[in-house]
This record gives C-alpha cells, sequence and structure tokens, in this order.
C-alpha cells in the first residue's frame, strides 16, 4: 500500500475521493465526516456535495480540515449529486458515503490494501451493519458497533468475482461500503440521474459488465435506519422489479459461462420483488398496489400460498397486524 500522507506527492492529487451528498443532514453529517477524516489511511479529499440544504451553512464544514471541498447544488437530486462529486474529484479511486452513515476505523487502508494487491478489481466494497433508531428516539453508541476494518485482508468468494448474475439473484452491494477505479466510473459514465429510486443498484449492475467486484470477508460501514433513510421511502413504481427487467432485456440474463442465471431464477427473483413490494405497502396501508403486486408475485409462483393469502387479505375491508409481522 502507499504511503498515507496527505496528498501524493509524485501526482499532487489524492489517491482517494470521497464523495458525500447531503440534503438538509446536519443532525448526522459531523459524526459522517468524523469516520472519513479520522481514517489511518489519510490520502485523500472528501467532496461534500449540498444538495440545496437550508437546515445550515454547510460552507462552515470546509474549515474543519483542507482535505474538504464543499460543492453547492440546488436540489438536483442524489445521482446528480454524486455525479458532479465524482466529475470534480482527482482520486484514482472514489468511494461513497451518505451522510447519515458511518465508516468503520481502517477501512480505507483495507480497501487500498486490497486494490494494490489486485490490480484487476474493479471495485472493492464489504457488508455493513444496521443501525436501527431505538424505541426511544436516538441511536446506540457506534462506538458499541464498530469494528477495527484494517484487519480485513481477504474477499468473500461467495460475493467476490465477476457478480451480474448474483447482482442479478438479489447480491447486496452497500453504497456507503463501496470504492471504485476511477476507469470503472469513465467508462459507466455515473449514476443514470433520471432515476429516484434503484440508481445504486443500476450503477453496480453496469460495473459488473466490465470488471470484477470483490466484497472484504467483513463490515466495514454503518448504516443508520431512520424514518428518512432510503430503505424506508415507498414508491408505488416497483423500481426493483423494472430495472431487472430491463437488465436482462438489455444483457441477457447470463455474462460468464460461470456466472450464468437461468430463466427460472429470474422469473424467481421477479416474483420476489413482486411480493416485496406488495408486502411493504400492503403494512402501510396501500392495499391497491399491495394488490397488484401479490397478483403477479402469485403468477411467478413465488411463495404462492403466502402471496394467495395476502392477496384475499388485499380485498378486506381493514388492515389486521398480528404482533409479529412475518413474510
Amino acid at each position: 500500500m502507499r504511503s498515507s500522507h496527505l496528498f501524493n506527492a509524485a501526482t499532487g492529487k489524492p489517491r482517494v475521493s470521497v464523495v458525500i451528498p447531503v440534503r438538509n443532514g446536519k443532525d448526522y453529517l459531523q459524526e459522517a465526516l468524523d469516520s472519513v477524516l479520522q481514517q489511518s489511511f489519510t490520502d485523500l479529499e472528501l467532496l461534500l456535495i449540498n444538495d440545496g440544504s437550508t437546515d445550515d451553512d454547510y460552507d462552515r464544514y470546509a474549515l474543519q480540515d483542507q482535505r474538504i471541498r464543499v460543492i453547492h447544488l440546488t436540489g438536483t437530486g442524489v445521482s446528480r449529486a454524486r455525479n458532479v462529486g465524482m466529475a470534480q474529484s482527482r482520486g484514482e479511486l472514489i468511494a461513497f458515503l451518505d451522510a447519515d452513515d458511518l465508516w468503520f476505523p481502517g477501512k480505507l487502508q483495507a480497501q487500498v490494501r486490497y486494490f494494490d494487491d489486485h490490480p484487476d478489481v474493479g471495485v472493492v466494497f464489504g457488508k455493513f451493519i444496521r443501525w436501527p433508531a431505538l424505541l426511544g428516539g436516538g441511536f446506540a453508541p457506534a462506538s458499541s458497533l464498530i469494528q477495527d476494518a484494517s484487519r480485513f485482508t481477504t474477499a468473500e468468494p461467495e460475493r467476490s468475482g465477476w457478480l451480474y448474475a448474483r447482482l442479478l439473484k438479489g447480491l447486496l452491494v452497500g453504497m456507503n461500503t463501496a470504492v471504485i477505479r476511477r476507469g470503472v466510473y469513465e467508462a459507466i459514465g455515473g449514476f443514470d440521474e433520471s432515476m429516484r429510486q434503484g440508481e445504486d443498484y443500476d450503477f453496480w449492475l453496469k460495473s459488473s459488465r466490465i470488471s470484477e467486484m470483490h466484497s472484504l470477508n467483513g463490515p466495514v460501514a454503518l448504516y443508520r435506519i431512520h424514518g428518512a433513510s432510503a430503505m424506508h421511502k415507498l414508491s408505488d413504481e416497483n423500481h426493483l422489479a423494472n430495472l431487472i427487467k430491463v437488465a436482462t432485456l438489455r444483457w441477457s440474463a447470463s455474462y460468464r459461462p460461470s456466472e450464468d442465471i437461468t430463466n427460472h431464477e429470474i422469473k424467481r427473483r421477479l416474483g420476489e420483488a413482486h411480493f416485496t413490494h406488495g408486502y411493504a405497502h400492503y403494512w402501510s396501508g396501500s392495499k391497491l398496489i399491495a394488490k397488484k403486486s401479490f397478483s403477479k408475485a402469485l403468477s411467478s409462483g413465488y411463495k404462492k400460498t403466502r402471496s394467495l393469502a395476502y392477496l384475499i387479505l388485499c380485498s378486506t375491508a381493514t388492515i389486521l397486524k398480528p404482533q409479529h409481522q412475518k413474510k
């Protein structure tokens, strides 16, 4: 691994560029910034993309550390914010972090070391730990959950390699865990700014077509789960199912002989996407949307009994929540 001095003396550029989009995120931002600035690997720049925030003076964050640059946008969306950050970045490697999440100590050290040892790998990511809000509000201290990520030196075989087929089957790449080579980003052309959900999944599907992606053998970040999290944002449109259909139409269901995905597996994956979409909307009270999704899940043969049961429940007058919801 190269020396972790503040800037690369040979090129005058940082080795890693960290892109953090933020919109009205002052409540959690400082903790996210600290998790980057306190990394043992220091040859980095941090691009804070303020996307039309009104809750704070975001220029003040640049005063904390000379590695921080603040870029102001006017509320154009997270995909545009990330694209602007990548376009203005100078690093050979580009890392991502959301303004309410945290990196583990040693994360960048482990990933840069892995890139140096595996020059043909285009993306290095890792697992993440979900960080849910407590019943009374607030969150458990991050110190009770974080680990030293610098000790992760090897990849998880089942989550590493040419991942296109495995991504279609449901493998998850956490955005706040990933670092990508600039060459891969330039070949892809960034995030699809027309998408409001699923843009990260689309980005990794594209990445998986041109480069190997490897996951380190442990968690490298905390994913904060609260009301504003992407995980809690529902859309009438089933973006996941649409993405799977588009990907298989655009690129077919296979890419490399050892990484094929069968038509049966695609059908099951679509059924799972429809069932999950229906389940989320049913318990949020949107029974009409749920009914359509469960009907599609049933027609695909996914969880026939449960899909049929929920389909029937969608026709009832009220939603009766059990004490323990279970899919």
